[in-house]
């Protein structure tokens, strides 16, 4: 899930640890101080501690907002979104309506825990950013008596027996003695400590009387400080690694079919073959073999290729485990090639042979001009057999072309200019199964308008085998498997066009634990604590359910390695996008970078950091943008272009400079230049309006009702286009917003649905990761000038001017936007008339930009052309780089000034006459 579908919410550094009292704690208590008596700090930093009791402060007047309702959440409601919970929700003031209290009791932080991040929620959801003049405001949240320290004990199991101990908040130092520390077991035996040896002062290593058993669950207790900690194994799982062949390995000659599991706490490990995917006898049971390094192995004798297989994990009953002992059910393969549809059985796949490489080699980050796309929402509406609707297949069909002979699907692809398809997740992930779905909803209206009353619609940002291509994307009727050679040859046909292939990784968290659901697909059931981040009742934490644990398990980042070594020998894959990339560690992603070939394209989302306060921080593992180990995306320079991603209510202040904030006009000039502090250089950000899981951009420039089918403001939405594609390095284009793809036929509101295993939750317009038919490609909208009485749409003029721009990027002129290394201080020399609405700005004296956001026509003065002669290209009807714009400024010559109009809410730019058109 993304934000990506979340809407970047950043529920960032996560601190300290807290355990949560009981309902009677949180409950509203006393204010530390009267409300009216509030400073103006406090209402900033959005909450106020005094005599043991925190009381959380919501001051609407500082965000332009009337509420219904405020909600706070954080770290201490283990980032809960339930919006439901009386106990959680602030209390407006009768004398003062705009301030917003809740008052918990929290004696000796117990509830909520020093340097805890928290957020605010209102009306429906909406997560509200810290106000920025909070001095408590930490990477998009804010944090609860920063600086801070709890009082607790840290104790972790090393490998030869010992239990490494810390001692964190102590205020001195002080002795103890092994009597005062005392050792249980998960079943409550006490076991004596025969040995303690003080390592610092503020850590010990002790030796327990009697052999301990690494595999299991034991706690340290510190009686007369009323601490315990669970004794976690990360000094044993960080040092145990292995690069044995993991998932089913054919042999090159078909001699032999190797199988291969990582599962380090487990007692046995079995394997079942069958003949068929519905079996659900085994032909065959082998017992593999493990060794000291977590691998179990097992060898068959022939070619299995084609063999449906699965495991079954023993081990103890013990907390955090889900062996088969106390959960009897089978699990898959996380390495295999081929999963079915997640719930079912894996099979054996022999080694796909990759696409051909890039002709010309992958485009380098700086040259970069990637178009996002979900497979389905591309191929759904093409004039298609129904067999290919949906599949990989029809994404690279060519010849496709709609009712007014306009070219579609591949071809319209290939001829936009991108030179990178960007697929979101293609992935083997979570759909949950037909018939169930369709007893459920095949009659609900709300779901067949929606698209989705058939079958579970995703986006696929819950991943369940990150090795296995998506069981949903093949032709249908073909074999489980066959959705490998059809996904090889949608790269191969992309390459073939000069187009570099990426897709959409989701390795911070997976799909076993998704819309409040417990699946024991694979690593639930093989070792959920050496997996997943975990709390101190080895429970999972994170807002999307789980979140895959890379830092202290070179396993696990083995495994985030591996698959991208996988998608790119065995398909012949150029780059990858990172999901919520803050959630993975820092040095994994290093690591990453390095192990794979220096010309793979690699960047991702920088937000949303750990949910454990120890990773959050560990500067060796925590990150944000300043000190990102990939390319991430940039969402100052989206927020200055065309607004942040919060629904708009003003049209004049929240969609940015291109909408007509003139204030944005100094944050504009930083997106251009990618000059923002966390960017060191071009290449660090990368640039982009709108993505899969913010609002559209026809919604957002929408005439009426902010819902683009309706109108669109097409001079507001070329200047955003404009913004986006001069500015420097890599940029992102969400699929389908050249066409102004509109979202606005998703169902308004919030909604609850049920499964009988669970509810699932529809969010409509905000958040349409689940609505099929809000994402579709409107394929009949191409080439299209839509008129009646109240709309107007020019979807052929825009798809046109975005190709313009596009070619105006790749074009020779265009090398000056495509740089990777930090430009000299007059690389823009910017033009700022008095009105902020005004934007002028030349580029290395090739390309000039003049903009004005304003509604009203304005006269750019005295403009200074340079001593080049200077060509319209670009006006707010067209771009043509190849022929110009034949106007009375179409030429500007000599060193002379000039004077040049530039209508309301439009731009003009200008080539270098010397330039090779």
């Amino acid at each position: 899930m993304m934000l990506c579908r979340l809407i970047c919410l950043c529920f960032v550094l996560m601190l300290s640890h807290v355990t949560v009292t009981n309902g009677q704690e949180r409950l509203p208590q006393q204010p530390p101080i009267d409300p009216m008596d509030l400073t103006l700090q406090q209402k900033h930093n959005g909450f106020v501690y005094a005599n043991g009791t925190t009381m959380f402060v919501f001051d609407s007047s500082l965000y332009g907002i009337e509420p219904s309702r405020v909600v706070v959440t954080g770290e201490f409601r283990g980032w809960s979104q339930d919006m439901t919970d009386p106990q959680w929700h602030l209390t407006r003031s009768e004398q003062y309506p705009v301030l917003w209290t809740l008052s918990i009791s929290n004696p000796n932080s117990r509830t909520i825990a020093p340097s805890s991040p928290f957020k605010f929620r209102i009306d429906d959801g909406r997560w509200i950013e810290p106000y920025h003049k909070a001095e408590n405001r930490h990477a998009g949240n804010l944090i609860h008596r920063p600086g801070e320290k709890s009082v607790r004990l840290r104790a972790e199991m090393n490998r030869d027996g010992s239990i490494a101990v810390r001692f964190e908040g102590f205020e001195s130092y002080h002795p103890i003695k092994p009597s005062e520390l005392s050792l249980v077991d998960a079943g409550g035996a006490r076991i004596s400590i025969a040995e303690l040896d003080r390592s610092s002062d503020n850590s010990i290593r002790l030796q327990a009387a009697e052999r301990i058993d690494h595999r299991r669950v034991y706690y340290l207790d510190y009686p007369s400080k009323g601490l315990r900690s669970l004794c976690r194994r990360d000094g044993w799982f960080r040092e145990i690694e292995s690069q044995k062949p993991l998932g089913a390995q054919v042999a090159n000659d078909g001699s032999q079919t190797t199988f291969g599991l990582f599962a380090p706490r487990a007692d046995a490990v079995r394997l079942y073959l069958y003949d068929r995917v519905g079996d659900r006898l085994a032909k065959k049971t082998i017992q593999m073999n493990g060794d000291d390094d977590g691998v179990w192995e097992a060898t068959v004798t022939g070619d299995l290729h084609g063999v449906y297989y699965d495991f079954t994990v023993h081990g103890p009953d013990d907390p955090g485990n889900h062996f088969y002992e106390t959960h009897a059910v089978h699990v898959s393969d996380p390495y295999a090639r081929v999963s079915v549809d997640s719930f079912g059985k894996c099979r054996v796949w022999k080694a796909t042979k990759p696409a051909t490489p890039l002709r010309n080699g992958r485009p380098a980050m700086e040259d970069v001009i990637a178009y996002e796309v979900h497979v389905e929402d591309f191929t759904n509406q093409l004039p298609v057999d129904e067999n290919l609707k949906g599949t990989l297949t029809a994404m690279t069909l060519p010849g496709l072309t709609n009712l007014l002979g306009q070219s579609i699907g591949f071809d319209y692809l290939c001829e936009l200019g991108i030179n990178v398809v960007h697929l979101m997740p293609v992935q083997e992930y979570l759909h949950y199964p037909d018939e169930t779905w369709k007893t459920a909803f095949a009659e609900d209206p709300y779901m067949i308008a929606a698209g989705v009353s058939e079958s579970n619609y995703q986006w696929g940002y819950r991943t369940t085998h990150a090795f296995a291509i998506e069981t949903r994307y093949r032709e249908k009727g073909t074999t489980h498997g066959a959705q490998r050679d059809q996904f090889r040859d949608l790269v191969q046909a992309f390459h073939d066009r000069g187009i570099a292939v990426i897709v959409d990784l989701v390795p911070n968290h997976t799909g076993e634990n998704m819309d409040g659901r417990h699946y024991l697909f694979n690593f639930n059931a093989i070792d959920m604590p050496y997996y997943y981040r975990t709390d101190e009742t080895l429970s999972h934490i994170g807002p999307f359910g789980n979140e895959v644990k890379t830092e202290d398990r070179p396993m696990v980042a083995r495994w985030l390695i591996d698959q991208c070594q996988h998608l790119i020998n065995e398909f012949g894959i150029d780059g990858f996008r990172i999901d919520l990339a803050g959630q993975i560690d820092k040095q994994t992603l290093t690591r990453l970078r390095n192990e794979l070939p220096d010309d793979v394209i690699l960047y991702g989302e920088p937000w949303i950091a750990p949910s454990d306060p120890d990773v959050a921080l560990n500067p060796e593992w925590s990150w944000y943008k300043k000190d990102a180990p990939i390319t991430f995306f940039q969402d100052n320079a989206r927020n200055a272009m065309k607004g942040p991603t919060a629904d708009p209510t003003n049209k004049a202040t929240d969609r940015g400079y291109a909408g007509g904030n003139g204030s944005e006009r100094e944050n504009v000039q930083l997106a251009l230049t990618n000059g923002f502090d966390d960017e060191v250089h071009p290449n660090r950000g990368i640039n982009y309006l709108d993505i899969h899981d913010n609002w559209a951009l026809a919604d957002r420039f929408a005439l009426t009702d902010w819902d683009g089918r309706r109108g669109v403001d097409e001079r507001r939405f070329k200047l955003a286009a404009g913004l986006l594609m001069t500015s420097l390095g890599p940029v992102v284009l969400h699929g389908g917003t050249e066409m102004m793809r509109s979202k606005g036929s998703a169902p308004p509101g919030k909604l609850l649905k049920h499964l009988p295993d669970g509810p699932l939750v529809y969010h409509g317009k905000k958040d349409t990761y689940n609505l099929r038919a809000a994402n579709e490609f409107v394929w009949a909208n191409v080439g299209r000038i839509e008129r009646d009485d109240t709309v107007t749409n020019d979807f052929a003029s825009m798809i046109e001017y975005w190709k313009g721009l596009i070619a105006l990027r790749n074009s020779d002129a265009g090398r000056v936007l495509r740089i990777g290394h930090v430009p000299p201080l007059d690389y823009y020399r910017w033009i700022l008339p008095q009105n902020p609405h005004q934007l002028g700005y030349v580029i290395n004296d090739r390309i000039m930009v003049l903009m004005n956001t304003s509604d009203t026509d304005c006269i750019f003065e005295d403009v200074n052309a340079g001593s080049v002669h200077w060509r319209l290209v670009a006006d707010q009807t067209r771009v043509d780089i190849a022929n110009g714009i034949d106007t009375d400024d179409a030429m500007l010559k000599g060193k002379a000034t000039h004077d040049i109009a530039v209508p309301h809410a439009s731009m003009k730019i200008f080539l270098t006459n010397e330039t090779n058109f």
